[in-house]
């Protein structure tokens, strides 16, 4: 079979025929490039202290500048950033950056360098079809991915990736020989899409042999940026037991406060947390580049995202708070220190003295934001424990919650507050009802990163039960994921038992998305429609009823785009000019959406 394969394909020399066909690796959004982890907490503009690990930007050489200074757009066109560099994810962190294809597949990407691909690879989540270009002058390299395809431009390299895909199951990256495929800058490549993780998009990583840098600074923008970050919410965390959540006041243009102006009284070593976004040319809300604290302009703590090494990239739980911050809308919610440490200690100050800090934020653009506070240092009255708890009970016993034992940060604790009067910010939309008391569950220096399990005392789970959480960054209530009677919580929030009664819906797509593919790039012979599946309660459950002229009929689920996509062969159009389509679905609980009907006009 080598000796076949390699007839297809005569530029793999024959050596490397059979290391070729093995070097089948699955490779993920979590692996080599797009995961999570720790960034430098030393600023570009700042002498580098000779015992800290440097920043991977610091040594560039004249070739990787040289190829920086000369980069070009990944893409036909410039289109609005819709996910930057080192944004917060779940599971890892977002290695590169995104650009819109307005919910389309088919625009070209292109090269932005002179160079040879040297790998292409495969994986049914994270990357999905990708390809790794290394520059001819350097060792920069650039990755592509969730690729529709290389059909139109490299004919021969998609029909290598297809047989690829038949000998692995799918599930492939391969490496190929130096100068296989040589391009030049600015030459079509393949054709972005939606395969692996998220709709339709570009996903662009710049990569050096140890780390990767922010494609930002580089790449030739003309969309400029005039937006300053937007600072939300201030959490406070200090050995004194003060634990507080500060909603932040926008006094103008890059300009915040806390409420009222007011004056914080705190002791002993104090924790601050920034949770902050910033409208980029998308006006979507993305990370910061930049988040630092300071006193009289000497730095306390700063973060860079201009780059990271792999290294530093496992470690997100150290950059963000995991289970404050939220993509749904996105707020980033920032640890401003280190590690192991406070983000000051105010026992080096006097008793009753006051200390001024500003907490500053920038992006790529150079627009800032600042946020001044002043502190009157207090007395300590209680030490903190030095262990970390992983099981937290509610005061009257009813909840309890155990955190992942590897994975919870910090000598804090969980704290359950039960609510006699809900908030109206916790009003239950039309179809939910309440079976029992409703818990905000907080935190006070303490973080986990995965699923703790929360077990509810005496709550028996009918089938249209469930244990929700209410996210305060996204003013929704969800269902969380059960593992028998148990929630897996991964956020904080307010904790309900509800049952759903709630009817799903099925309905016609926004217009930007009735099409997946650009004019001219559509699959052969067939036509496809969008239809968007919601649901307020438990979620969809799968396995939707589709009638086509009466009798069923095969549909997919796009689960990233929470749509249905229906497929009809275009010779459908010999045999009638009009069919009619229905559609309906049911949520976990249930319950059974009414009939959507839809006319098909070929």
């Amino acid at each position: 079979m080598g000796k076949n394969f390699l007839k297809l394909f005569p530029q793999i020399p024959l050596r490397f025929g059979l290391t070729f066909l093995l070097l089948f690796l699955t490779l993920g959004e979590g692996k080599a490039g797009e995961t999570g982890s720790k960034v430098s907490a030393v600023s570009p503009n700042l002498k580098v202290n000779s015992a800290l690990q440097k920043n991977i930007w610091d040594d560039l050489t004249p070739e990787v500048l040289a190829d920086l200074g000369n980069l070009g757009f990944p893409m036909e066109m410039e289109t609005p950033i819709s996910g930057s560099y080192a944004e917060y994810r779940v599971h890892h962190l977002h290695m590169g950056c995104d650009f819109k294809t307005f919910h389309t597949n088919g625009i070209s990407a292109i090269s932005p360098f002179q160079g040879y691909i040297e790998s292409i690879g495969q994986s049914t989540k994270g990357y999905g079809s990708n390809i790794i270009l290394r520059s001819s002058g350097s060792n920069l390299k650039a990755k592509f991915a969730h690729l529709l395809d290389f059909k139109g431009f490299r004919k021969d390299l998609d029909l290598l990736r297809e047989a690829l895909a038949l000998l692995s199951g799918g599930e492939f990256q391969v490496k190929l020989s130096p100068g296989s495929y040589n391009l030049p800058k600015g030459e079509n490549i393949a054709r972005l899409g939606e395969s692996g993780s998220g709709v339709s998009h570009l996903h662009f990583e710049l990569h050096l042999p140890n780390g990767t840098l922010n494609p930002l600074p580089y790449l030739p923008l003309r969309g400029k940026d005039r937006y300053s970050p937007e600072l939300l919410l201030l959490y406070v965390d200090s050995e004194d037991g003060v634990q507080a959540r500060l909603p932040l006041e926008k006094k103008g243009e890059g300009r915040f406060a806390l409420p009222g102006n007011q004056k914080l009284n705190l002791a002993g070593g104090v924790r601050f947390r920034l949770g902050a976004y910033d409208l980029m040319t998308s006006r979507n809300k993305n990370n910061l580049f930049f988040a630092g604290i300071y006193k009289d302009e000497a730095p306390l703590y700063e973060r860079s995202f201009r780059g990271m090494s792999y290294e530093e990239a496992r470690i997100h739980h150290d950059i963000f708070d995991s289970n404050r911050s939220s993509l749904n809308p996105p707020v980033y919610v920032y640890n401003l220190f280190p590690a192991k440490g406070p983000s000051i200690d105010l026992r080096n100050f006097e008793t009753g003295s006051i200390v001024k800090l500003v907490l500053k934020a920038s992006d790529h653009a150079g627009n800032h934001s600042i946020l001044p506070l002043e502190i009157e240092v207090g007395t300590i009255n209680s030490k903190k424990p030095s262990i970390t708890k992983t099981e937290f009970t509610s005061a009257d016993g009813i909840l309890k919650i155990k955190t992942p034992n590897k994975t919870t940060y910090g000598q804090g604790s969980l704290i359950f507050k039960k609510l006699e009067k809900p908030e109206e910010d916790l009003k239950l939309p039309e179809g939910l009802k309440s079976k029992a008391a409703i818990y905000e569950l907080e935190s006070s220096d303490l973080s986990w990163v995965g699923e703790a399990e929360l077990t509810w005392r005496g709550a028996a789970l009918g089938k249209k039960d469930g244990i929700y959480i209410y996210d305060k960054a996204s003013k929704k209530w969800s269902a969380l994921k059960q593992k028998g009677q148990a929630g897996l919580v991964t956020k904080l929030g307010a904790l309900a038992i509800l049952t759903d009664d709630a009817k799903p819906a099925v309905n016609y797509p926004y217009l930007i998305t009735r099409n997946r593919r650009i004019k001219g790039q559509e699959e052969e012979g067939i036509e496809e429609r969008l239809y968007t599946v919601s649901d307020t309660g438990s979620g969809y459950a799968g396995g939707a009823e589709v009638l086509l002229e009466g009798e069923v009929y095969p549909s997919e689920f796009d689960a990233d785009r929470k749509m249905l996509i229906v497929k009809f062969p275009k010779t459908f159009s010999a045999w009638k000019k009009y069919m009619l389509l229905q559609i309906r679905i049911k949520d976990r609980a249930g319950n059974s959406s009414d009939w959507f009907t839809d006319l098909v006009r070929f």
